[in-house]
């Protein structure tokens, strides 16, 4: 998803979320408040940080992946 897209979609009322691994295993976001990638939560492994962004996911409709 391009910039301009990820823009359409949080002034929607989404929450984009996307995992990233450098420096560490984390979970970055953008939303409506931050329209820049921030870090939501860092993790001890890459198996921890994905089990967490399929709970985000599944548990709330406006959180989408990038």
């Amino acid at each position: 998803m391009d910039a301009k897209s990820q823009l359409k979609v949080i002034e929607a009322g989404f929450l984009i979320l996307r995992p990233d691994d450098q420096p560490s295993p984390r979970i970055k976001y953008k939303s409506n408040e931050r329209h820049e990638w921030a870090t939501m939560e860092k993790f001890e492994s890459k198996a921890a940080r994905d089990r967490r962004l399929k709970e985000l996911l599944e548990c709330c409709a406006h959180n989408i992946q990038d």
